[in-house]
């Protein structure tokens, strides 16, 4: 006969992993509706512009609503700040409660409140990307200013979770010598911080660029940290299906208020709107075969996925339940 049992996933290590806290809930929050930049590689697609965003206020509801300790990942659709004013204070609001932190996903064309952070507030945020968008920042007369708030941000809040990044797009590729000369001379001659390549994930390289690569990756090591290659699809496998805390403990909030248990599961999605103030969580986990997105990965990485898998056999009755070990980066 056909047993279930639970089987153990060992994610491989991560050192951009988001390290979670077993007493929160997650919110993956695309909460702004502006973009500066206009990235050919962009995921958002077209890039947002001038769209809604959430409001301190919708942000604090759901936080109540959730209750507890609330991770809000900021990033997704527009950049973070690029949606507010400097003086809506929208983090540093945020940072003023002891039970919210955030991860911020950046361009740092605009850091707003962020130089202003107490140094209380700045424990709270405990992950960042920073993106260097070379072509757009040169073509947007943007360049000293990324620069500045680049070094402002690393002087105030550099740590082994802070990240800065560089997009390697192939219809890019004959600027990305010039870009990391750009940043060896600008910015890590100031700050000694490691940029980490990452593979544009929406188109492949043609054995030429995949030679480029190499040869930057030996010309600029010393101020390279890694080459990143994502593909969530290909961590996330050896199973049948998943018992997921989606709509418990994690949650994704769109610019528009619209707040889904999971995007990418029909029956899991719109269960509130922050704007209108509803959200209905839900009692139990989800079971679900589906597990190849982002929003997979979080869940796994933060411990909240149990894995489950088929096995043809006569020998009794079903494994008994066993924890599950997500092993985090580091």
């Amino acid at each position: 006969m056909q047993t279930i049992s639970e089987v153990r996933l060992e994610l491989p290590h991560d050192e951009m992993q988001i390290k979670f806290r077993p007493d929160e809930s997650i919110v993956f929050a695309s909460s702004s509706g502006h973009c500066n930049l206009d990235c050919s590689y962009c995921v958002a697609s077209p890039v947002v512009k001038l769209q809604p965003s959430l409001s301190y206020e919708d942000l604090m509801f759901m936080a109540q609503r959730i209750g507890g300790k609330v991770f809000f990942i900021f990033s997704g659709r527009g950049d973070f700040f690029a949606g507010y004013r400097k003086s809506d204070r929208l983090l540093q609001r945020l940072l003023e409660h002891e039970h919210i932190a955030v991860a911020l996903d950046v361009n740092g064309v605009v850091i707003h409140c962020f130089p202003e952070l107490s140094d209380e507030q700045l424990k709270r945020v405990r992950h960042v990307n920073l993106t260097f968008h070379y072509q757009q920042l040169k073509s947007h007369k943007a360049l000293q200013v990324w620069r500045d708030n680049a070094l402002r941000m690393l002087h105030r809040h550099d740590n082994p979770d802070f990240f800065v990044n560089f997009i390697l797009s192939p219809g890019e590729a004959p600027i990305w010598r010039e870009a990391l000369q750009w940043y060896q001379t600008e910015v890590h001659a100031h700050y000694p911080k490691a940029l980490i390549l990452i593979n544009d994930v929406l188109a492949g390289f043609s054995a030429e660029q995949e030679a480029l690569l190499q040869a930057l990756t030996q010309d600029f090591a010393p101020i390279l940290h890694s080459v990143r290659r994502g593909n969530f699809e290909s961590v996330l496998k050896s199973f049948d299906h998943v018992s997921c805390a989606a709509g418990r403990t994690y949650f994704r909030v769109w610019n528009n208020g619209d707040i889904d248990a999971c995007p990418n599961v029909s029956e899991l999605r719109l269960i509130g709107n922050a704007k209108s103030r509803q959200f209905a969580l839900r009692a139990d986990d989800f079971v679900c075969a589906d597990v190849r997105h982002c929003d997979c990965y979080h869940i796994a990485s933060a411990g909240r996925m149990t894995f489950y898998k088929r096995s043809a056999s006569d020998a009794g009755p079903p494994h008994p339940s066993r924890t599950i070990a997500i092993h985090p980066a580091r």
